[in-house]
């Protein structure tokens, strides 16, 4: 199995990381890649749950440390785990080979990242961030090294995401 490609999307509240990541899924989807999905729930709490009438999550609240339920292609797993890094989430997402991993979140990871600014006052404490691909910006700003596109202009990050894919991460705009 070759290395599977990681990019996450990290950014503040409400910057937009959800919908660039629905973008990106779209994009690669349809030039017949295989993606899979990591996101970090930063909301606080648990996670919202199915029914506790299933039995599959019957067994999850009996104990089980890992309920699974398949159905018409489809699986579901509820595990629980104290703790839970990056690496062993990209790891687990990657259980079906798939061509790219796309994670929202986990800032601090080491993986390539677009990092999205709200402001430009957001770069003053991302910019300490590892790995940087790619900015995206409300205003155009002249970073060293990092290519900055700027929020609307879906035709350079569409030119920039598939010169990503095709493992050209050092291509410019």
């Amino acid at each position: 199995m070759a290395a599977v490609r990681v990019l996450q999307v990290v950014g503040f509240k409400n910057s937009g990381k959800t919908t660039l990541m629905l973008d990106l899924l779209k994009q690669a989807t349809q030039r017949g890649m295989a993606v899979s999905t990591v996101k970090h729930h930063g909301h606080g709490g648990a996670l919202e749950m199915p029914s506790n009438e299933t039995d599959s999550m019957r067994f999850f609240q009996k104990g089980a440390s890992c309920s699974i339920v398949y159905g018409d292609g489809v699986v579901q797993i509820h595990q629980r785990k104290k703790q839970a890094t990056l690496a062993e989430l990209v790891a687990f997402a990657s259980a079906e080979n798939p061509e790219l991993v796309l994670v929202e979140g986990f800032k601090e990871a080491h993986y390539e990242k677009i990092v999205l600014l709200r402001s430009a006052e957001d770069w003053l404490e991302l910019q300490k961030l590892e790995h940087i691909a790619l900015v995206i910006a409300p205003e155009l700003l002249k970073l060293d090294n990092v290519p900055v596109i700027l929020q609307n202009d879906s035709k350079k990050l569409y030119f920039w995401f598939t010169n990503w894919m095709d493992g050209d991460s050092n291509e410019g705009i």
